[in-house]
Order: structure tokens, then C-alpha cells, then sequence
């Protein structure tokens, strides 16, 4: 049985308040507000941004890209659960399905405000162009996101209202529509196999073309690098495990006690910390090799540029390097440390390390954009401020996050009372 969910309540003196209807509201406010900005850039198209022809991607592909990574523990943990048959994950499995549903649908929404011509949207999957690394992005991304519905939908069906509803016994149609949909979850449930399989060879694919993306755009120049697809793809299995662990302590610990023991969630925070120190060791190598092994007058140069606008080389060294070596290092040992606070506290580390890596990879590459020419190579500067109505989106998207996993957290059973034959 699921075990009995317990509602966190604060204390103001002597009473303990229920802040969920006011968090819920809250998320609620912020998709009004994304809606007037998505208003806005649906009426009056792109030139109510602060994009450019120069800087074409800004701050809704950093949501995007981000997003995507911090749903990346979906694929890592179908393949420890269905091909590795490591079943102590499977709980912390069905959270990593819903945190891949919430990120790949949170880029879907991005990238409906973020293309020009929106109605569109569906153009990629009927007119292919198999050259392009964008549209075998978007072939994966759109696949990978039926995956994880697929996922989704036994635990969704597993939820008590689906067999024990008073109107079920009331309404016999109820009761045979909902077997009907058990029976459907239950078939999708016995396929988890195929599906870590899917989930495995798609987001692979896709996360190390963004990667390969931005060196393919601008060509040469600190963005060109041969090892951005694999900091891609490892970046996204260290930072969404971390983040998975760190939901997993509210979700496991404070909302559900006692359904996941501590052991397993070290050894997720163990497998979020392994994924990130190797992260941090190919960075380093990955840094050596652009700046001592290209071209380095003008690598120097575009990094000088950047540093006078943005705290780019901070933003390398303590926002990736030593965010990434601490975390690693912390959440390798956590079952040394056994202390929360800090093992969750630790654990936001590596989403802004994503969210950084990102950010970095778009500004350096079309802030300061690289023209190569073997004679005269020539950079040029170009600036980006995010409008209200880019703001506004961005707030509306990750309020559809938050608010996806605020009502998941809540209702949504994680033990499963479905058995397959592959178990």
C-alpha cells in the first residue's frame, strides 16, 4: 500500500499553517504572468525580445537546455531499473520519470514562444532534413517525450481515484472505462524494458548534438570543441541524479517517510557525486586543449572581450570547476556525512553548474561571435538584455515546472502495485 502522505506545515507562534493552497496560488500568478508575455510574443512576433540577428538564442534557450539536462536522471535510472534490474531504484525510478516528463515538456514550451513562426512547431516532423543536427535534435526530443509519457502513465493510472472512487461503484461505465486504462498501464508498465532502451539511445543522441551544436554555429573559437557533446551528456546524468536526489530527501523523507530507505538515497547522491568529479576532470582536460591547443592568440582575445561584459572566466572557475569539484566530492561521501541539510544544500550546486555550463556555451558563442578567416580572423561583440516579455515566459515555463511537480509530489503514488513478467 502507499504509505500515508505527510503535508509539510510551518509554525507562525503557535500555529502550524498548511502553505500548500498558498505556494499552488502562487505558481498560478506566475503562469498569468508568462501568459501576458507569451500574449505579447504571439501578437507582436520576436521583435519584443531582445534578440538579434546576431544573438538569435538568449535566455528562453538557457531554460531549454537547462531544463533537458535536469531531466537527464530519467535515462539513468530506466537503464538501472529495467536493464540493470536494480529494483531498490525503482521508486526513485518513477520520480526520475516525472522530473524527464516535467523538463523535455518545459523545453517544449520554450520552444513553442521561442520559434518565430510558432504554428509550425510540427513542421520538423513531417519535413525532414536529415542533415541537420537541430532537426535530429528535435526528432529525439519529440520521441523521447512520448518515452516518458509512456512512463508516466502507469504511475498516473496507479493513484487510488482510478479503482477505489465511490462513483466507480455508482456508475458502471466508470468502472469499466477505468479497467480498461489499468489494463492499458499495466501493458505500457511491462514494456519498461523497451523503454529504458528508447530513452538510452534518444537522449544520448540529442544531448551530445546540442553540444556539437554550438561549435557547428559559430565555427571556431572557444565554443569549438570536440569534447562538448560528452560534457553534455555527462553534465545532464550528473546534475539531473543530483537534483533527483535532492527532490527524493522532500518527496521520500519529509512527504512520504520511510518508502525509500537512506541507503538507497546515498547511493543515488554516490552516483550523482561520481558523475560530476568525472564531469570536472574532462572540463579540465576539455579547457587545456581550446586554449593551449587551437588557435590561442585568438582564443585570448574572445575571452578578453567576454571578460569586459560578463564574469565569464569567474563564471568558469567557481561557477563550473569548483561548484562541480565540491559537489562531487560532498555527495560521493554521503554516506559518511548522513546529515540532509547539508547533502541537499549540496545537491543545488550541481543545477546551477547546468544552468552555468549552458549559459556559458550560448554567450560566448554569439555574444562574441567568431569569424574565421585563415588571414584576418575577426571577432565581433554584440550585446543581449532580456526583455519583460522574455522574463515573463521564462517565469510561466518554471512555473509549470514547479507546479507539475507541487501537485506530483502530492497525489501521485510512487510504489507500484503493478508486476511485470520481465520482474
Amino acid at each position: 500500500m502507499q504509505n500515508t502522505i505527510v503535508v509539510p506545515k510551518f509554525r507562525i507562534g503557535s500555529r502550524r499553517f498548511d502553505v500548500f493552497p498558498l505556494w499552488i496560488a502562487l505558481l498560478i500568478a506566475g503562469l498569468v504572468f508568462g501568459a501576458f508575455g507569451g500574449y505579447e510574443v504571439f501578437r507582436y512576433g520576436l521583435q519584443v525580445t531582445g534578440l538579434n540577428n546576431h544573438v538569435t538564442w538568449g535566455l528562453w534557450i538557457i531554460v531549454d537546455l537547462s531544463s533537458i539536462a535536469l531531466g537527464g536522471s530519467a535515462f539513468v535510472f530506466g537503464v538501472m531499473v529495467y536493464l540493470l534490474r536494480l529494483k531498490r531504484f525503482e521508486k526513485v525510478g518513477r520520480l526520475a520519470v516525472l522530473l524527464g516528463f516535467l523538463g523535455y515538456s518545459t523545453a517544449g514550451l520554450v520552444l513553442l514562444f521561442d520559434l518565430g513562426q510558432p504554428l509550425r512547431f510540427w513542421h520538423p516532423v513531417v519535413f525532414w532534413q536529415h542533415h541537420s543536427l537541430l532537426w535530429e535534435i528535435t526528432m529525439c526530443v519529440v520521441l523521447y517525450l512520448n518515452v516518458l509519457i509512456a512512463e508516466l502513465i502507469p504511475i498516473i493510472f496507479e493513484h487510488p481515484v482510478f479503482a477505489e472512487h465511490p462513483l466507480m461503484e455508482r456508475f458502471p461505465i466508470l468502472r469499466k472505462t477505468s479497467d480498461v486504462l489499468l489494463q492499458f498501464a499495466h501493458w505500457l508498465h511491462k514494456l519498461g524494458p523497451l523503454w529504458a532502451i528508447l530513452g538510452l539511445t534518444l537522449s544520448i543522441l540529442h544531448q551530445a548534438s546540442l553540444g556539437a551544436t554550438y561549435g557547428m554555429l559559430t565555427g571556431r573559437g572557444i565554443p569549438f570543441d570536440p569534447t562538448a557533446p560528452v560534457l553534455f551528456i555527462i553534465s545532464a546524468m550528473g546534475g539531473g541524479t543530483a537534483l533527483l536526489f535532492l527532490l527524493s530527501i522532500f518527496v521520500f523523507r519529509v512527504m512520504r517517510p520511510g518508502l525509500v530507505d537512506d541507503k538507497t538515497l546515498y547511493d543515488v547522491a554516490k552516483l550523482a557525486g561520481g558523475i560530476l568529479l568525472l564531469w570536472v576532470y574532462i572540463r579540465m582536460w576539455d579547457w587545456a586543449v581550446v586554449n593551449y591547443y587551437s588557435v590561442q592568440q585568438t582564443i585570448t582575445t574572445q575571452t578578453e572581450l567576454l571578460d569586459k561584459i560578463a564574469p565569464f572566466s569567474t563564471s568558469f572557475w567557481i561557477g563550473q570547476i569548483l561548484l562541480g569539484t565540491v559537489a562531487g566530492f560532498v555527495l560521493l561521501y554521503a554516506g559518511r556525512i548522513k546529515n540532509w541539510k547539508v547533502l541537499g544544500t549540496t545537491a543545488v550546486l550541481p543545477v546551477i553548474l547546468i544552468v552555468i555550463l549552458r549559459w556559458d556555451y550560448n554567450f560566448s558563442g554569439l555574444v562574441a561571435s567568431f569569424s574565421w578567416d585563415p588571414f584576418t580572423p575577426t571577432i565581433w561583440l554584440h550585446s543581449y538584455t532580456p526583455t519583460w516579455q522574455e522574463w515573463a515566459v521564462a517565469t510561466g515555463v518554471i512555473s509549470y515546472w514547479l507546479l507539475g511537480f507541487s501537485l506530483a509530489a502530492r497525489f501521485l503514488p510512487f510504489q507500484s502495485t503493478m508486476h511485470s513478467e520481465h520482474e
